[in-house]
């Protein structure tokens, strides 16, 4: 009857330390803003690197409609038959060869600006789009902290009256062995045993242990021999 007590008591404390790992867990989001702050800082770099593009491209605008207008003008000199000799027709030819090649280069550089401007557009929306949903994700975890360490308060009160009402009706010898083996298994002091074994290290318990357990009433503490631990025989498999 004492070890149900103790062994439901603990059940109980296990939810309140779950949640006390919880918001050990929610306490990480310094680690997300830090996060964030590399991310904006990434996205500040991308943006900078897009503004030379842009100013570049501009660049490059200006200087193949200049490419256009002088070919343009020595295109309809050739056409127009306005060229006087034969060596200025054929500097012109040249000099039109060199402004198509030209226009052709500046068209392919104008093509990678694009590109390059449009994936760093890209980039950009993919990490503020990152930024913020992080940034949502701390907004929960907040308010999820905050639920938690209300619900904590409320339930260690609790857990404090309950033992204190536990250890008026368990006898001391008990309540003081409890608690001394406590020390070592903070987490979980009482294990169930499992068709003769121990569910915390697995080890078979001796027989006259078992049917112990089995038979006993749940007054007296039993541990096992490898772990320590007090173990419990739950009443619904007796």
């Amino acid at each position: 009857m004492y070890i149900k007590m103790l062994w439901d008591f603990e059940q109980k404390e296990k939810k309140v330390k779950n949640k006390e790992h919880r918001i050990k867990e929610i306490g990480t989001e310094v680690q997300i803003l830090n996060e964030i702050s590399k991310i904006e800082e990434e996205i500040k770099e991308i943006k900078s690197a897009k503004n030379g593009f842009l100013k570049r491209e501009k660049e490059l605008e200006i200087e193949a409609e200049e490419s256009e207008s002088q070919l343009e003008h020595i295109s309809s000199l050739i056409k127009g038959n306005k060229l006087k000799t034969s060596k200025e027709l054929k500097t012109a030819k040249k000099t039109e060869e060199s402004l198509i090649a030209k226009q052709n280069e500046l068209k392919k550089n104008l093509e990678f600006m694009t590109t390059e401007i449009s994936e760093k557009d890209k980039l950009t929306e993919e990490l503020g789009k990152k930024v913020k949903k992080m940034k949502e994700t701390i907004v929960q975890m907040k308010k999820e902290r905050k639920k938690l360490e209300k619900e904590l308060k409320s339930e260690v009160k609790m857990l404090d009256k309950e033992f204190a009402k536990l250890k008026e009706v368990i006898p001391q010898t008990i309540i003081q062995k409890y608690e001394m083996i406590k020390e070592n298994y903070p987490e979980e002091t009482i294990t169930t045993t499992d068709r003769g074994f121990c569910k915390n290290c697995g080890v078979q318990l001796p027989l006259e242990i078992a049917e112990e357990l089995k038979k006993g009433e749940g007054d007296k503490i039993i541990q096992c021999e490898v772990c320590g631990k007090i173990l419990y025989y739950p009443e619904e498999l007796k």
